[in-house]
């Protein structure tokens, strides 16, 4: 089956070599470069000049400041759909596809209107054969992810086609319906779980999200830096999960005592892993997500 169906958005921030390099592993499995959407989140590197130089026939859009993952997501979801795209990949640009991954994605997605989102299975880039997602399911009262198969080698119990509960804003097939009917990302999540409350709604609407074993990607996996924005804004979008989802104001207050908990006992033993930085930055992101503080607000 040809690719003819789905357009790719890719938005970016930096990774002008990691970009390219997507870009190329994309024109290598088929797809039309006219229906590649590179989204820049302003950038201070040469992503902006070497897209225009290198893929003169992508739509690139240069945002003239960092909307999060999240808006530049949605910038290209907007023009793809207004193009009259039916399915849109959603892929992070810091991943490579294989030369046949679309097809099973696409073939899927085709079969049954209630599928709404499909899942490849994807890689470290290093180690190439090391599982990144093959799958993920939620826990059933904190919305963490359970059998997320992540560092795994290949094997049967991680290699069948599944419905899940999560897929990976890395490399997500999204049909166009759904983000109409979900608006896309929700903007309040600059960075961080955006894509846990995506596949929360998309379910929410009676949509299945579907895992494709036999699609493969790589993931560089950005950076895992532990600092005090990183802390903030993991913090305060875990926070903002909570109060969109809790089932009642009781569930809530379990949720924020537990991601207190968390906070407190993860730093003594995991030291900085555990909150994504500095404590006083990550009770900071909490608060802020628990009172509706708004993203930029971060000092």
């Amino acid at each position: 089956m040809s690719d003819h169906e789905m357009w790719v958005v890719i938005p970016t921030f930096n990774r002008s070599a990691d970009l390219i390099a997507c870009v190329e592993s994309l024109l290598k499995a088929g797809v039309d470069q006219k229906k590649i959407i590179i989204v820049d989140n302003h950038s201070k590197d040469d992503t902006v000049q070497t897209v225009r130089e290198t893929f003169p026939d992508a739509t690139l859009f240069a945002l003239e400041k960092n909307m999060g993952a999240t808006g530049a997501s949605n910038v290209g979801f907007d023009f793809a759909r207004k193009k009259n795209a039916k399915l849109i990949l959603r892929l992070d640009s810091d991943t490579l596809v294989d030369e046949h991954f679309a097809e099973p994605l696409i073939k899927k997605a085709l079969e049954d209107d209630q599928i709404g989102i499909i899942a490849p299975k994807i890689y470290y880039f290093d180690p190439p054969d090391e599982i990144w997602y093959a799958g993920a399911d939620m826990h059933p009262w904190h919305f963490g992810t359970i059998n997320g198969h992540r560092h795994e080698k290949d094997s049967p119990e991680n290699s069948l086609e599944r419905e899940v509960d999560y897929a990976w804003g890395a490399a997500m097939l999204i049909k166009s319906e759904v983000l109409k009917q979900t608006h896309g990302f929700d903007t309040d999540f600059f960075v961080y779980h955006e894509e846990v409350d995506f596949c929360l709604r998309v379910k929410k609407l009676g949509y299945k999200l579907i895992f494709i074993p036999h699609s493969h990607i790589w993931h560089k996996v950005g950076s895992s830096a532990n600092n005090a924005w990183t802390a903030y804004h993991w913090n305060r979008s875990k926070m903002l999960l909570y109060r969109k989802h809790a089932k009642n104001g009781f569930h809530l207050f379990i949720l924020t005592v537990y991601a207190l908990t968390y906070a407190w006992v993860s730093q003594i033993f995991k030291g900085k892993d555990g909150t994504r930085g500095p404590l006083k930055d990550a009770l900071k992101g909490l608060w802020a997500g628990l009172i509706g503080k708004s993203k930029n607000e971060f000092t």
